[in-house]
Formats: structure tokens, C-alpha cells, sequence
């Protein structure tokens, strides 16, 4: 995006210093136009799902804003402000979903902990409540999005997509007979590093 800004810039000082005089509309109209062209290549730059220190960044901001209250109120000890994460394509459409994985004593207790799913631009799906690490995506599909598979309650749960978000509480839901060995393992504690928020 610099270099984008930056061809911008030399274009914009070759078009007004090679004027000899020019009047204030027909500044402005370039300038306008200028503005066009560096507004529309900055929309076709793509957002690269790849880079991960830009999407650990995303999630800190989306955890901090989210959170902002317990945290100015002191809620949230260094352990709880710990999360781990993985990202795939649940809905099959190019972009990648990120499962965030929280942890420490204000996010887990006996019957697991908190997982946040965002969209790859950092909006809340959906917020699942007692799950244990890891969690497993099925090939299996439910209103176009990927079905999960969540240890919860004791047991892995079939979490399906109800066509705006998953449940929140898998507990409740039915057991997953198969072997999970074959899925997609996300979030595994072990494998993964911690960030802070």
C-alpha cells in the first residue's frame, strides 16, 4: 500500500509541477481525481489472510473492544488474556474464519472454555461457551458452512451452521459418533502458540 501511495504522490507532483499556472477548480478536479484512482486501487489491494502478525493484530483489537469493560475494570488476570487460534475456510468462499481459543480462569473453568469465531475481517459469528481443545472442522456441510466438531459436556458435539450462526452452547447438542481422528484438528493447545491481548 506504500508503494501504491507513493506512485501517487510522484504522479501528482509531476502533474502540478510541470503547470505553469492553473485555476483553483482545475486543481481540485485533479485532486479529486487523483483521490479516485488511490481510493479504487487501495479497495482492489486485497487483504492478505496470510499475514500473520496482521491478523494476530486484528485479534488483539477485536478481543480488546470486545472485552473493553472487564479489562478497564481489572477483570481479566495476564493467564486470561491469553488466546491461541487457527483460521479456515468454513464456508467454502475464499476467505478464512478464525477460531480464537481463550483460556485462564475468567474464560475456562471445569467444563471447558470460551471460543470466539470471526470472520476474516474480525466480526463475531458466534461465541461458544464450555468447549474443550482441540476442535475439529467435519467435510460435512449444514446451510453451506462446514459443520464443527466440539468436545462439550463430555463428549464431541455436531455444531451446525443454522444459516446465520453456529449455537453457542454445544453441550446441548448431539454427540458425534465418528472417529475424529480423520477431520481438520483447529486449536490444538499443544501445537499452537499463545498471544497476549
Amino acid at each position: 500500500m506504500k508503494n501504491i501511495d507513493l506512485r501517487i504522490l510522484i504522479g501528482f507532483l509531476v502533474l502540478f509541477g510541470c503547470k505553469s499556472s492553473s485555476s483553483v477548480e482545475e486543481i481540485s478536479s485533479e485532486i479529486s481525481a487523483i483521490q479516485v484512482i488511490s481510493d479504487t486501487t487501495r479497495e482492489e489491494s486485497p487483504y492478505s489472510q496470510n499475514d500473520q502478525e496482521n491478523i494476530k493484530r486484528l485479534i488483539q483489537k477485536t478481543l480488546t473492544d470486545i472485552f473493553k469493560e472487564d479489562l478497564e475494570k481489572g477483570f481479566l488476570d495476564s493467564l486470561s488474556r491469553q488466546f491461541k487460534y487457527s483460521q479456515v475456510d468454513l464456508n467454502e468462499d475464499g476467505n478464512l474464519e478464525i477460531l480464537v481459543g481463550l483460556t485462564g480462569p475468567y474464560f475456562c473453568g471445569s467444563g471447558g472454555c470460551t471460543v470466539l469465531l470471526f470472520t476474516s475481517h474480525g466480526d463475531v459469528i458466534t461465541r461458544f461457551s464450555v468447549v474443550k481443545y482441540p476442535a475439529y472442522v467435519d467435510s460435512e456441510t449444514t446451510n453451506g458452512w462446514k459443520n464443527l466438531i466440539l468436545y462439550s459436556g463430555g463428549k464431541n458435539r455436531v455444531v451446525k451452521f443454522d444459516g446465520q450462526k453456529y449455537p453457542s452452547n454445544p453441550s446441548t447438542l448431539p454427540v458425534y459418533s465418528d472417529q475424529v481422528e480423520s477431520l481438520n484438528k483447529v486449536l490444538d493447545w499443544m501445537e499452537l502458540n499463545s498471544f497476549d491481548f
